[in-house]
């Protein structure tokens, strides 16, 4: 390869690649002309250049304008044909709806998509009313076709976007249409553009932080000025708005980064850069591609906050005053004190755990004593009764205080020693130092003993309270519902009630929390009290809220849960598939039901730019290692400037492939093809690259042309055979001829369904 440059020099041509370093961008590509006609670009003069650029620039506008126009033919062409809830519109139609009735939820996912959802809802007249039930009707007052359209919108902007971006990265017009083409015509990212979904919104903002960083590159020696601020902060924006969307956008500040520490350490290697430069130059980037993003991201959450004002059972693990805060929540109005006699559900602090629990069913090892778990729903098996033994102050060692002791009645406050009574079950909470825990083998064992048998009336049914950093309204020592989290410490000693993280066997505990007792314990809150003697107050008066506390919380929430999303390898999933299969597309996916009446959606690529894109983006590193070789013999004919030029843009598309796919290898939740569609994205932009480049170097002109033309016509053909599955096929699947290019491919069966 880059011995051809030096064949082409000898013949006194001179390779594309090799365009004059002078030029500007509006200025590249431009036809070449006769020397000394005035919009020849080298020979012109100021005024001449401007008109060039002008005429450069309304060409260049018309031939986006057409492109954007073909992508809204293709993304809304029959876009309201199927009448049902389809798919994941089940899920995240019903989220938009959720920001217009106001009732908080929880998803694994950032707001910004979802609230975008909510948006169409709100434009296209919903009410907020209907569930979005999967495979249901719209009724007449949901107007989805114009979610749909509006959803589809992001799936548009991405050809303009694809277009731009080759552009900043040196392609010419014509190529540069064939990329914006080539995105336009992947059957995948065209079908997932035309429902309620959250992957157009996520591929526009990856578009959009792929187009920011190529225009920031391009002007990166040009720092301090207005056009490079622009960029910068521009990339800043975009990288905000798709960390907002998923948190798989995470994987496009991942490729910012890398390409901004490598511009970092490139200007250190300059040494005569003046430090205060250098240290302005840091600074610059933290502001715009750090605090602007995250200032986005949590704005994102500041407005999900402000739209959900809704109790619903969903916001349980957020903190207690965020939950007093939400109208008609059910834990505001309690009884204030905390007595012996009082019923209390203890929440854990511990994501995942839920109440603390107990049922009839027994450990099969260890004591084989009756289970105490964490529970994560609210049920009757949740209720303990507090029994307090030995008031605060009253004895100088748990073990001088007898079990067998009646209870004292009054208020519970900080050091007094409890018992917890199962109302259920007629049980006392135990924790026994003589076993192991069943999962946590550092830990002990807890359980649950007979009231009136013999091992009630040890002292491993006492448990001392400490009360740790309680609302500053309720700071009176005192024990009080939702605002004095609290530990229990066992009266044998070292050994504190905690929630261990880990899950008991389902075959006999029900995939429940694993309650066990340690030395470093868990907090622990009264989200429920019931006492008939006392009258229940409003506690939201005592209790504080935090959007920062909030927002963490939340997001710790949707990590744990993100990872919970976990494959059941006993079962087979039709719809799931491995991230080693995706760029292959082996197993594309059934979006609907596939019976014959139905109308029958299939998310498939166009296998011409999934396969070509891999090939090419699996042979890169070969194609890097030979150049590598090369150089060190001494055999690389290549101009660094030109060579440069080719690689480091190169190197921006292949990088955001691979982040944007190689992590998935990494991941243990369940996985679906359509996460590749961020991936794929820079694979078909980098396809491009390389289909100009390498023809630049081995073919004539009128040669590249030929294959510029070859290959749109070969993707449009491929597209439009795959169509009726991109666009709905009402009639029954036999009918459609040709369809199944791979033996794996569900198109007349699902060869996988058991």
């Amino acid at each position: 390869m880059p011995t051809m440059y030096a064949a082409a020099e000898r013949r006194g041509k001179k390779p594309a690649i090799f365009y004059d370093q002078r030029g500007t961008f509006d200025e590249l590509h431009l036809p070449q002309r006769a020397e000394g006609f005035s919009a020849y670009p080298l020979a012109a003069t100021r005024n001449e250049k401007r008109i060039a650029q002008g005429v450069g620039r309304v060409s260049e506008r018309m031939l986006v304008g057409l492109l954007t126009l073909l992508a809204v033919a293709t993304k809304l062409y029959r876009i309201g044909r199927r009448s049902s809830v389809s798919w994941d519109e089940a899920h995240f139609g019903k989220f938009g709806a959720k920001y217009i009735n106001g009732t908080f939820y929880h998803d694994v996912h950032p707001p910004l998509a979802k609230m975008l959802v909510g948006l169409s809802e709100v434009l296209g007249g919903h009410n907020g009313t209907f569930d979005f039930k999967g495979g249901t009707e719209y009724p007449s007052f949901v107007n989805y076709s114009f979610m749909r359209q509006f959803n589809a919108l992001f799936g548009i902007a991405l050809t303009p976007m694809a277009y731009i971006t080759c552009r900043q990265l040196r392609l010419p017009p014509a190529f540069a249409t064939m990329a914006a083409l080539f995105v336009t015509l992947d059957n995948a990212i065209c079908v997932m553009s035309r429902f309620i979904l959250l992957d157009a919104p996520l591929l526009a903002f990856t578009g959009l932080s792929a187009l920011a960083l190529s225009g920031l590159y391009r002007h990166r020696k040009q720092p301090f000025t207005e056009v490079w601020w622009q960029w910068l902060f521009g990339t800043g924006v975009a990288l905000g708005l798709v960390a907002s969307a998923k948190w798989v956008g995470m994987f496009a500040v991942a490729l910012v980064g890398l390409f901004t520490i490598g511009e970092l350490y490139e200007l250190f290697c300059i040494p005569r850069l003046p430090v205060r430069l250098y240290v302005k130059h840091w600074a610059a980037r933290i502001v715009a591609l750090i605090v602007v993003p995250l200032c986005i991201y949590a704005m994102c959450f500041k407005i999900h906050f402000a739209l959900l004002s809704r109790y619903d059972n969903s916001a349980n693990f957020m903190p207690m005053g965020f939950q007093t805060k939400l109208r008609g929540n059910p834990i505001s109005r309690q009884p204030y004190e905390i007595e012996t006699g009082s019923a209390v559900r203890l929440q854990s602090h511990v994501s995942g755990t839920g109440y603390l629990h107990s049922h009839v069913h027994h450990y099969p090892l260890g004591s084989m004593r009756q289970q105490v778990t964490g529970y994560g729903y609210a049920d009757a098996n949740n209720l303990w009764n507090i029994e307090r033994r030995a008031a605060a102050g009253t004895f100088d060692n748990a073990h001088d205080v007898s079990a067998t002791a009646a209870p004292i009645s009054g208020p519970i406050g900080h050091g007094d020693l409890i018992a917890l009574h199962h109302n259920s079950t007629d049980t006392y909470l135990y924790a026994d130092l003589g076993f192991e825990a069943p999962v946590s083998k550092q830990h002990r064992e807890v359980s649950a003993v007979r009231a009136g048998g013999s091992e009630a009336s040890r002292r491993n049914t006492l448990w001392r309270v400490e009360i740790v950093d309680p609302e500053r309204r309720m700071d009176d020592g005192h024990l009080h519902p939702l605002g004095t989290p609290m530990r229990l410490h066992s009266a044998l000693g070292n050994c504190v009630l905690l929630s261990s993280g880990e899950r008991l066997d389902k075959n006999w505990g029900w995939g429940q929390a694993e309650i066990a007792c340690g030395s470093h314990g868990t907090l622990w809150t009264i989200e429920r009290h019931i006492n008939k003697k006392l009258d229940p107050i409003d506690l939201g008066r005592f209790m504080s809220s935090s959007f920062v506390r909030d927002f963490a919380v939340l997001n710790r929430q949707m990590w744990l849960t993100n990872n919970a999303l976990i494959p059941d390898h006993d079962k087979h999933n039709v719809l799931e598939s491995e991230p080693l299969s995706w760029p292959f597309m082996l197993y594309p996916m059934r979006m609907v039901g596939w019976d014959d009446k139905s109308i029958k959606y299939l998310e498939i690529g166009n296998p011409l730019l999934w396969w070509g894109s891999a090939f090419l983006c699996v042979l890169f590193p070969v194609q890097a290692l030979y150049w590598l070789i090369c150089w060190r013999r001494r055999m690389l004919a290549w101009r660094l400037p030109a060579f440069r030029e080719y690689f480091e843009g190169a190197a921006i598309l292949w990088t955001g492939w691979f982040l944007h796919y190689a992590p998935f290898f990494a991941m243990g939740r369940v996985t679906y093809l359509h996460h590749y569609l961020p991936a794929l994205y820079f694979g078909i932009l980098f396809m491009a690259y390389q289909i100009y480049h390498i023809s630049s170097w081995y073919a004539a002109p009128r040669v590249m042309s030929s294959i510029l033309y070859m290959a749109v016509a070969a993707v449009v053909f491929v597209f439009w055979w795959f169509s009726p599955l991109t666009y709905g096929w009402d009639q029954p699947i036999s009918k459609l001829w040709g369809m199944e290019w791979m033996s794996t491919w569900p198109v007349y069966e699902d060869k996988l369904a058991l």
